[in-house]
């Protein structure tokens, strides 16, 4: 069975688009007094949410966002025109939605970083990867761009992030990823079928968010710190070591330099 099972819906128009769901949020007097931040960095780990809180200058949006959203008010990160957006859930539902509705209100350019796991066993635990690509193993993207082929992030953007992460004298390997959702079902058989195909990680979003930001013709580019290995066709968790915590604060300051 493929997906979408209606391949028909790419002909046919939604019931409602990002912007009427803002719209609604505006009329009920729940949207941001702020305009929408130029720049977006999403994170899916708490740690990093603390690390940017404890030693930058933030402001949370309030409103709807809540805390979710906070504005970077350091000279350095752009005086308020960059935000960092966490704690809205992982996976790619839930990092779609977020997408789609920061686009809506405004939001110019998004670089995602979160942890990865490794394929490889070049890249072991505390390593750094640049995404250039995703493999499509999850359902969002479908919904968004047809058929099977690679989604991709914006070349532009993924160059500039390149660009800083040398400039900050990070060593970090580059090549797609393959995103699932289930992150529980992942087997030695799709392992090594991924790896064959130049997969260098596994995770759970890019594809999902590649897939909509071409579709809303926005700017995203992606990183990783590789918090796990399957590469020897057994799970080695590293999630918490401090390793990958810095990792994600490397991606963090390369990201703000990319995005100004």
């Amino acid at each position: 069975m493929s997906m979408p099972r209606y391949p028909g819906k790419f002909c046919s128009s939604p019931f409602f688009n990002p912007e009427d769901f803002i719209g609604y949020i505006r009329d009920l007097g729940l949207l941001p007094p702020d305009p929408a931040p130029r720049g977006v960095i999403l994170s899916y780990q708490s740690s990093l949410s603390r690390y940017v809180v404890e030693t930058c200058s933030t402001r949370p949006a309030g409103a709807y966002f809540k805390d979710k959203l906070r504005f970077i008010e350091d000279p350095w990160a752009g005086s308020g025109s960059l935000a960092l957006v966490s704690g809205f859930g992982v996976g790619a539902p839930a990092a779609a939605v977020m997408l789609e509705e920061l686009i809506a209100w405004g939001v110019r350019e998004f670089i995602s970083m979160g942890t990865a796991g490794s394929l490889r066993a070049d890249l072991p635990p505390g390593s750094l990867a640049l995404c250039t690509g995703a493999f499509k193993d999850e359902g969002t993207s479908r919904h968004y761009i047809e058929g099977d082929d690679l989604a991709h992030p914006d070349p532009g953007l993924t160059a500039r992030l390149e660009s800083a992460l040398r400039e900050n004298g990070l060593s970090f390997a580059s090549g797609p990823t393959w995103t699932t959702d289930a992150i529980y079902r992942e087997t030695p058989h799709e392992v090594l079928g991924y790896r064959k195909e130049g997969a260098l990680v596994v995770e759970m979003e890019a594809a999902a968010l590649f897939s909509v930001a071409a579709y809303r013709d926005k700017p995203i580019a992606a990183c990783f710190s590789i918090s796990d290995t399957l590469a020897e066709l057994a799970w080695r968790p590293e999630f918490h070591a401090d390793t990958t915590k810095e990792g994600l604060q490397k991606l963090f300051h390369a990201a703000v330099k990319a995005l100004l």
